[in-house]
Formats: structure tokens, sequence, C-alpha cells
């Protein structure tokens, strides 16, 4: 998900705080940047005058976030630049100066220049620097993208939701009215959606076709969206043949996707973010289907309640994420797709076709974990790793599973692993993900289970499990150490069988949660076990690391 930039504070000159007329309401007097009904901006407060490119410097530097200090540097650099020595003729008889005089300004530098200067402030902050000079008046149009965030525009609502929406309309017109006829590649609105935004709204979806934009985003989540049914109707039908082959990424909030018959789909479309997005499984399919650029797709809180499955090969996809979606089973055919993320209920997940799959991250809210293994055995057999995070998570007894299936590729696995206190004595399972995994070579495993699990004495003993082998096992890392039998004896489990083991880390503090308040006498004791029972048991090069 995209994040938009907080408003900067409002620039202040030795008048005191600017503002420019029009932003508020006629009889208000808060501050901020507002907009003339002319192709220009007016500075209100007195005569205009042009700032020094010091006083610029020192303003930017104090005023506006960190990330802005970028412009500091150009503004010191052309600073340089108008102060350089130059050398002069050659004269004969008279006296060399060495100094030299400059009349370079700050808006001579390149056009190209400006606009990447300003491309680093947010849309208001760029606006403000009409304000410096006559010149600068229409500078900011140089940018190429335009965000406008409802709260950074407007402030904060102080008057009814009409009064609110009339003045982010007014203000938005004012801004794209210097854009008529220009190019503008992103185009950005970011506002609670009302249904009398509508004809606004397609409005100016025609503004991002006319002005040949390739990045769109549309940001209409509600504060209250949860019993919000009506949504922004996305309005395929003011599209034409250049805008659909022109759009490279999109970035849907709040809206719905209704595209008709005739539509086939975005030719060079590669970057796909939807979230509360109503789409059928149909049409969803059938535009995927078409989109056979696409290498980035994001789908967050959109119930299709229905599988997500297309058939045709998505050759370029290399991410994908899946969270907080009401779905059924997941099926792709992705072969160059490198990251994988799903946050949700447990459902199939079928990605046999990606070869290249490098990271694949499962969030499971409530799941049998041998049931999780043995899924993920047929829908991603060839992860490198593999990040599996159960908050509650249920262990069986030994379970059997098909020797014929394996992670292949395998090397890396992390297990975050929310151990209530029925589960404590079976924490040894565990070690079943690991002989699916024969070429692993490094094993997280971040216990969170709050107090049940100190010296917890229930579970099985390590023999039972038999003997196995991780010849290739380097690494191993346990957070979240209380002393139960369970966990010593999955600890003393992979030591024995590791003989190629460089690095053992236990660590008593659970890092799987934010807080963890920590006893430091049980602590103590807990680092005692690990030292008595696991150090003698090391292979000869390992080492041993307690905290």
């Amino acid at each position: 998900m995209v994040s938009l930039p907080n408003a900067a504070p409002t620039v202040s000159s030795p008048r005191g705080p600017t503002r420019l007329a029009g932003m508020a309401d006629e009889g208000t007097k808060e501050e901020g940047v507002g907009f003339t009904g002319g192709s220009s901006l007016e500075f209100i407060g007195g005569k205009e005058n042009s700032l020094p490119a010091s006083r610029v410097s020192r303003m930017l530097s104090s005023e506006l976030p960190q990330e802005l200090h970028f412009i500091n540097f150009v503004l010191k650099m052309g600073k340089y630049l108008m102060c350089k020595r130059t050398t002069p003729k050659p004269t004969h008889g008279k006296e060399i100066s060495e100094k030299g005089k400059s009349n370079l300004q700050f808006e001579d530098l390149p056009a190209d220049l400006i606009c990447t200067i300003l491309s680093k402030l947010p849309q208001k902050e760029a606006i403000r620097t009409s304000v410096l000079s006559s010149k600068w008046r229409s500078m900011w149009t140089l940018r190429s993208k335009i965000s406008l965030d409802g709260g950074a525009v407007c402030g904060s609502r102080r008057r009814g939701q009409n009064k609110y929406c009339q003045r982010f309309i007014n203000n938005v017109e004012k801004v794209l009215q210097n854009y008529q006829g220009k190019m503008v590649e992103a185009f950005g609105i970011k506002f609670e959606f009302d249904s009398i935004l509508v004809d606004n709204l397609n409005k100016w979806v025609s503004f991002a076709v006319s002005a040949r934009t390739k990045h769109l985003s549309f940001d209409l989540v509600p504060i209250r969206f949860a019993r919000c049914d009506d949504r922004f109707i996305f309005p395929f039908e003011l599209l034409d043949s250049g805008s659909i082959c022109r759009l490279q990424h999109l970035q849907f909030s709040f809206i719905s996707l209704q595209p008709p018959s005739w539509f086939g789909g975005f030719p060079n479309l590669r970057k796909l973010e939807l979230n509360l997005v109503h789409v059928t499984r149909k049409e969803l399919e059938n535009m995927l289907c078409n989109c056979c650029c696409l290498e980035w797709l994001s789908m967050v809180r959109c119930h299709l309640k229905d599988d997500l499955r297309v058939d045709c090969p998505m050759s370029h996809l290399a991410y994908l994420l899946i969270s907080c979606c009401v779905i059924t089973k997941i099926e792709l055919h992705a072969t160059k797709l490198s990251t994988f993320i799903y946050e949700g209920e447990f459902v199939p997940i079928v990605l046999n076709h990606t070869s290249k799959l490098v990271n694949a991250h499962i969030f499971i809210f409530d799941a049998i974990f041998h049931h999780v293994v043995a899924s993920l055995f047929h829908g991603l057999p060839n992860v490198h790793k593999l990040t599996l995070c159960i908050p509650d998570l249920q262990l069986e007894n030994l379970w059997s599973l098909d020797n014929s299936l394996k992670f292949s590729c395998l090397k890396h696995i992390q297990l975050f692993a929310h151990i209530l206190s029925h589960g404590s004595d079976k924490i040894l399972y565990l070690a079943y993900v690991m002989r699916a995994a024969p070429f692993v070579e490094k094993v997280e495993v971040h216990f969170a289970s709050g107090h049940s699990l100190w010296f917890a004495q229930e579970g099985p003993l390590r023999h039972e499990l038999g003997h196995d082998e991780y010849k290739y096992l380097k690494n191993l890392c346990v957070t979240g150490f209380k002393g139960a039998r369970g966990q010593l004896e999955f600890l003393l489990h992979v030591v024995e069988n590791a003989t190629a083991l460089d690095v053992i880390t236990v660590d008593t503090t659970e890092r799987m949660l934010e807080s963890d308040i920590k006893n430091d006498y049980l602590c103590s004791i807990a680092r005692q076990t690990i030292e008595l029972h696991i150090r003698e048991a090391l292979p000869p090069k390992a080492k041993l690391f307690v905290l």
C-alpha cells in the first residue's frame, strides 16, 4: 500500500506566515496554500519580493521535513556557482583580478533539474514556491506529478461534509487549471468518498486521459468504511485506446470495477494495487488475463467470495500480495514470481509454476500446523525462503508426511509460533517442517507464549522422532526460550542431527511480540538450562550465543 506524505508546516517569511488567496472560504483567516481564479498564484501580505537564495535555503532547511534537505544542497550549490571565481581575459600592463561576478540565479538552472527538485516536495509545498518571485509564480507546474490529499489541501474538517467536499473540489480545480495542455505523468486523489464527488471524479479521470497520465491513483477510503457499501464506479467508458495503452500503474481504493464487455485490459500495466475494491471473480480474471505486462499485484480487503484464479500465464508477475481478502482458493501461473505474501484464512494456494519464487510470507489466522505444511508442499514447492506465521498455532501428535514431497529449493525457514498452554506438549513436532526441507541452511523459530511456557514439562522426548540428518544446516536461531521441555528437546534434536552447524543463537526474549515483560530471575535459570544441556551437545566447530 502507498503512504502519502503528511502536510508540511506553513512556510514563514519576515512578515509572518505566508498564505495564498482563494484556499480558505471567504471570511476565514486560516493559514495555508490557496489558489486564485487566474493561471497564477497571488501573494498575500504586501508587495511581492524576490527572496534571496540564502534566505530560501534557511527557510527550507529549518521548516521542511528532513528528506527535503536535498533542496537545501541544491540551493547551496547555486550560491557557490554565483560566487565562483572566473578567469578574466589577459590584459596588458594592468592588474589581473581573480574575482568575478556571475548573474546566475536559481531559476536559471535547467528546467529538468528544477522539475527534479520540485518533485521532491509534497504538492502543497511545491505550490508554495510560487511566492518566491514572479519567475517562480508558475514554476511549480513543471512538476509532472499531481498528488492531492484532502487532509493536506483542506486541513482538518471544521465544517459540514458538503462544505468540506466543495472546498476540496474547488482547490483541485484550481490546481488542474494550471496544468491544462500539459503532460502529467502521475495523478493521484486522496479523499473520503462521498456521492457528491462522483461527477467531479469522472471529470478528473477525463483530465488524466487528456494529460496522458501513466500512473493513476484514487484513494477514496472513508474513515468509517465498515458499513459503506456505496463505491465510486470507475468510468471505463471515459478511457480511449491511447490512455488504455499508456497506463502503467493503477492504485484504486474504495472503488467498484465493472469493466464493460468491450474492455480488453491494460496491455502495458505493470503495477496494480486494489484496496477495498468491489469486483467479481470473472471480471477480475478477464482483466488480469489481458494485463500481459503486469509485474506487481496487490489485493487488500477485496472480497471475491470465490476463487482467485487466472488460467492465462502471467509471465511477468514478480510480486503478489493478498491480504485480508475473502477468497476460497488462489491459483495462478506466474513463472517469474519472486515474492508472495498471503495474510488471511487458510485456503489452498497453488503456485506450481513459480520456479523463481524467492520469498513466501504466509500469515494464517488460525490453522492446524501440519495441514498448512502439507498444503504448501503442493502450492509452493520451489520456494527458497519460507516465513510462516500462525497466531493461533494448533499442533498435533505424531503425523506422517508423504516422503515424496519435499521443498527441494528451501534454504531459509522462519517460523513464528504462538503457543498456547494446550500446545506446549507438542512443540517438538515443529521439526517436521525441517524434515521436508533437506537442503535448508538457516532455521529461525520465534516463540510467543506469555507465561504459559515457563519450564513446562509436558511433551515427548526427542528419541520419538528418530534420527534425521540436516547436513546443510549452518545457522539456528530460537527466540522466546522459556526453558520448556518441548523447546529444549527441539533444540537438542536439531543440534544432534546438524553436523555442519556453525552458529546457534538462543534468546529468552520474545522477539515475536513488540513488548515482552521479562522476568530476570526466570530468564537467568533458562540461560543456565541452555548452557547445561546444549553446549556439550554442540558440534566441534559450532558457536553458541545465549541472550
